[in-house]
């Protein structure tokens, strides 16, 4: 069996592992490279890109987000 052919059945038969070995990998390498405090900042943005990505996607104006977020039940 070649290589790749075992990588590539090892991450359909392991999705979670694999995307946890690689956030791991990257995290570590953007604490050693940038130090904790960056990378937390860098994370936030991240997340923060997502978030407005999604509303993006789902059709939702940014004051509706921001309504929908404070909103009271």
């Amino acid at each position: 069996m070649s290589l790749t052919r075992y990588i590539s059945d090892f991450v359909n038969e392991n999705p979670g592992k694999t995307v946890g070995a690689i956030s791991g990998l990257i995290l570590g390498v953007l604490i050693l490279a940038f130090g904790f405090w960056k990378t937390i900042v860098i994370i936030l943005f991240i997340v923060l890109g997502f978030i407005i990505g999604k509303m993006i996607d789902d059709g939702n104006s940014g004051i509706d987000g921001f309504k929908n977020i404070f909103r009271r039940k």
